[in-house]
């Protein structure tokens, strides 16, 4: 999702897959916008604004886990969550 151009196939996909994610798991029906410019610090209710953002200007770097989006933490090798990103994760809700 962040090296690929926005106008492929592939970014296509994803972004709908994430939408889709998002979705599911709207906080009190808005979600929070992970565009390059909003930073997951503004919200919409309407995920067609969020895929409008993304389009035009992609992901803010880095953003992995999806915290703002339904993920809780990170899978470690021996099934343990991440404790860094459950913090993390504690913090910002």
């Amino acid at each position: 999702m962040y090296n690929v151009d926005r106008h492929s196939k592939e970014f296509n996909a994803g972004l709908h897959y994430f939408l889709g994610v998002a979705e599911a798991n709207k906080e009190d029906g808005f979600i929070c916008c992970p565009c390059a410019v909003c930073k997951n610090l503004k919200e919409y209710s309407c995920s067609r604004t969020l895929h409008t953002h993304l389009l035009k200007l992609g992901f803010v770097p880095n953003y992995i886990c999806w915290m703002k989006h339904g993920e809780r933490g990170v899978l470690m090798d021996d099934g343990e969550e991440d404790e860094e990103e459950l913090d993390h994760a504690n913090i910002i809700a």
